[in-house]
């Protein structure tokens, strides 16, 4: 099943198939603060060798952000997410049991790894569509870098805050 997203937050998604009766906005598919303020992020320092091919580069950023553990020897994770950036950059949103069809998991390890890929911030979901942040690579690693930014820049108050009243709290001793 495929779905189509327009880039102007005005069109509406178009759905080749004909059960579903309303279109979604794609206003209604972007993120929601709140989805985005709770994310979980692994950075890994992982060698990279300049001649490798497509697939090798999206399994190197996936596992430059911490995915790849033990048990994923088939780098599952990346073929899910190839599966959606694609899509994403066709101006598609792709479900759970249409991705489990295209990479030959079931349902519930391709849910599995869905969950991890969006609390990483890498994939979104709204409903049953999941599609990638942007529809270019360096678009969603720019969106991260941005997040992590944030994030470091309220780190950085608070321990400019600490710094300040740590004086205060030593005369007390």
């Amino acid at each position: 099943m495929k779905h189509k997203i327009e880039k102007n937050d005005l069109t509406q998604i178009q759905f080749s198939d004909e059960s579903h009766a309303l279109p979604i906005l794609k206003s209604s598919l972007r993120r929601e603060s709140p989805k985005r303020s709770k994310f979980k992020l692994t950075i890994r320092k992982v060698n990279f060798s300049d001649n490798q091919d497509f697939d090798s580069k999206i399994a190197w950023i996936c596992s430059s952000l911490g995915f790849f553990e033990h048990i994923d020897k088939n780098k599952n994770a990346a073929a899910i997410f190839k599966e959606i950036f694609l899509a994403t950059s066709m101006g598609q949103v792709l479900t759970s049991t249409t991705i489990a069809q295209r990479i030959g998991m079931s349902r519930g390890s391709t849910i599995n790894h869905l969950n991890k890929l969006v609390r990483s911030g890498l994939v979104e979901k709204n409903g049953r569509y999941y599609y990638s942040r942007n529809k270019t690579m360096q678009g969603t690693i720019n969106e991260i870098e941005d997040d992590l930014l944030h994030i470091f820049s309220r780190i950085k108050k608070i321990a400019e805050n600490i710094d300040a009243e740590t004086g205060s709290i030593i005369r007390m001793k």
